[in-house]
């Protein structure tokens, strides 16, 4: 699993019993588990969003056997607030099997000229109600007997990283210039780049940290030192296309 930085994940279970009238003995009767998954997979891990493009776009796959409809919608960093991106087509239905599109587009220009800035994309896969005209014919089916439906529908967040035209290369380049030092239980590193770090592994004297996470543009962020750790800082960050970078060295222990 890759850090929390990556991808998040976040499942919402609905469970409803449907129950005929029957006998006082309902042993007699079996219980038929129905489990639908509204799960979607994303064609990449992070999206880059190049200033003054007319959008980015990012690939939706629906690999189950009935439709499911899907949901987009942008946050900022805090994955709450509001976001200066729209997501179209906002709401869409996706047959079994198949793939679509969706394009992120920018509605209002606040960002600073010199660094990145975070959104969120957050893509649901959203269950059908029996009265839903979309889903018509793949609800669950009436009970016969005793029934248990499952439905459960999953809601994935990817980074979008909005790149502006002043900020030339990629994080790869300046990856090794990350500055690393201990204070306490705790080791500290120092973005000076305008790219966001974002983490995937990292070492000190061989043992790894583990509690990692991005590094924002001119920031510094702390992470829980290994115990009895101590010696040279090795790390990767994870690649534009969501790969691992090479492994960088601190030129000194710390």
């Amino acid at each position: 699993m890759y850090p929390f930085s990556r991808k998040i994940f976040a499942a919402t279970v609905l469970l409803s019993m449907n129950i005929m009238a029957m006998p006082l003995y309902a042993a007699d009767y079996s219980i038929t588990p129905n489990k639908k998954e509204f799960s979607l997979k994303l064609g990449a891990s992070r999206v880059i969003y190049h200033s003054g493009s007319n959008g980015a776009m990012l690939s939706v796959s629906n690999q189950q056997d009935y439709p499911i409809l899907v949901q987009g919608k942008v946050y900022a960093e805090d994955k709450k607030s509001a976001s200066p991106f729209i997501v179209t087509p906002p709401l869409f239905r996706l047959e079994a099997g198949q793939q679509s599109r969706m394009r992120i587009v920018r509605t209002s220009v606040a960002d600073a000229p010199d660094r990145e800035s975070m959104q969120w994309i957050c893509i649901s896969g959203i269950p059908p109600k029996d009265t839903d005209v979309w889903a018509k014919g793949n609800t669950s089916k009436p009970a016969t007997a005793v029934t248990v439906n499952l439905e459960i529908s999953t809601h994935s967040c990817i980074k979008l990283l909005v790149r502006p035209s002043g900020v030339k290369g990629m994080p790869t380049d300046v990856a090794a210039d990350l500055t690393w030092k201990r204070q306490g239980s705790k080791i500290y590193a120092h973005n000076g780049s305008p790219f966001y770090m974002n983490l995937s592994s990292v070492t000190v004297g061989g043992k790894p940290v583990n509690d990692l996470n991005y590094v924002a543009p001119f920031a510094e962020r702390s992470f829980t030192l290994p115990k009895r750790a101590s010696g040279k800082v090795e790390w990767k960050i994870i690649t534009d296309v969501g790969g691992e970078s090479r492994v960088f060295q601190s030129p000194t222990s710390i």
